[in-house]
Parts: structure tokens; sequence; C-alpha cells
């Protein structure tokens, strides 16, 4: 199944510096975090290893089709993220045939 909308993969990290994304070690590896890798592990999901940078924390951003920021969503720490019916709700609000 295809997304109905554009997704920009950024695999040279450019977006976060355009986006001004923070690096933290204390709150990137903080209890609250290790918490939750164990629960998602627990649950059955398997852990990929650390990717890059593992003090980079991450956002989340939805642009329309002018290329104007409509949604931003900083993260504190790597737990610190929207759920996926939030992003896809903010999508439907810029294109309701979503």
């Amino acid at each position: 199944m295809g997304a109905c909308f554009t997704l920009l993969l950024d695999p040279d990290r450019a977006a976060y510096r355009a986006y001004d994304l923070e690096r933290s070690l204390a709150r990137a590896w903080q209890p609250k975090v290790w918490l939750e890798y164990a629960r998602l592990m627990m649950s059955g999901k398997k852990w990929r290893g650390i990717q890059g940078d593992s003090t980079q924390l991450g956002g989340d951003f939805i642009a329309d089709a002018d290329g104007i920021l409509r949604f931003a969503h900083r993260s504190h720490d790597p737990t610190d993220r929207p759920s996926v019916a939030q992003l896809l709700k903010e999508i439907k609000t810029l294109n309701p045939t979503i």
C-alpha cells in the first residue's frame, strides 16, 4: 500500500540543521527512554541498534503543497513523538481527500 502524500526522507540529516533540532546526551539516554525501549522490546519490537548520532533529537514536520510549514513538533526526548493518528489528522487538514 502506497502513501497518498509525499514523504521526504533525510539521510544526510539536512533537515536537522534546517529545523534547528537539538542534540542532548542527557535527554536522549535518560531512564525514561531506556524504559520505553525495554517496553517496546518486551512487546515484540526488534531493536535496530543505534542509527547515526544517538544524541540527535528528532522531530516531525508537515508542509503544505507550497512548502509552507503547517505542523512542527520538535522532540524533547526520543519518546516525545506525535502518534501516527495525530500526524495523519494534521495531513488530512491540508488535504481532506486523504
